[in-house]
């Protein structure tokens, strides 16, 4: 443990001139500032980080802590209100109104400018449409075709 010196004097001047009260705290706080701003303490303080990140300690933790949150009801809670807030907040926001009403524009000026891809879905759509409904006729016609045939066949052998 640091203890302070006695403020009788200055080290290492030849006066013994005493020393104001409160300046080995200034000069102190001084120091340990320009220490810990100094690129030394910041690669000190790196290495530390990294050996922390690579501690199993702080893994297991961190998975723990992780486990209990993915399970936590008062996580999930929090998170739904937070979800309804902001939600609340942008069915009320003109500047995402405004947003998607310039989208909305711009996807619009794209679809003008290059129709054939609306043609050629349209086509494809109708194209399947229509297929769907003759293959539906046929299946009904095929159908009223053998209802025929077997009235035909049960009138023909009665007589």
């Amino acid at each position: 443990m640091l203890r302070p010196r006695p403020e009788s004097s200055v080290p290492g001047s030849s006066s013994a001139s005493p020393v104001r009260p409160g300046l080995s705290a200034q000069l102190a706080d001084a120091l340990a500032t320009r220490l810990l701003e100094s690129t030394a303490a910041e690669a000190v303080v790196e290495q530390v980080l990294r050996a922390l990140i690579r501690s199993p300690a702080l893994q297991t933790f961190t998975s723990e802590l992780l486990a209990e949150l993915e399970t936590s009801s008062a996580l999930d809670a929090l998170v739904d209100k937070q979800v309804e807030r902001i939600l609340r907040e942008l069915e009320t926001s003109e500047t995402l109104r405004t947003l998607v009403q310039e989208q909305a524009t711009s996807y619009l000026a794209h679809l003008e400018a290059h129709p054939e891809r609306i043609r050629r879905l349209v086509r494809t759509e109708s194209r399947g449409a229509m297929t769907d409904f003759l293959d539906g006729l046929r299946g009904r016609a095929m159908a009223a075709d053998d209802a025929v045939d077997q009235f035909a066949r049960r009138v023909l052998r009665k007589k």
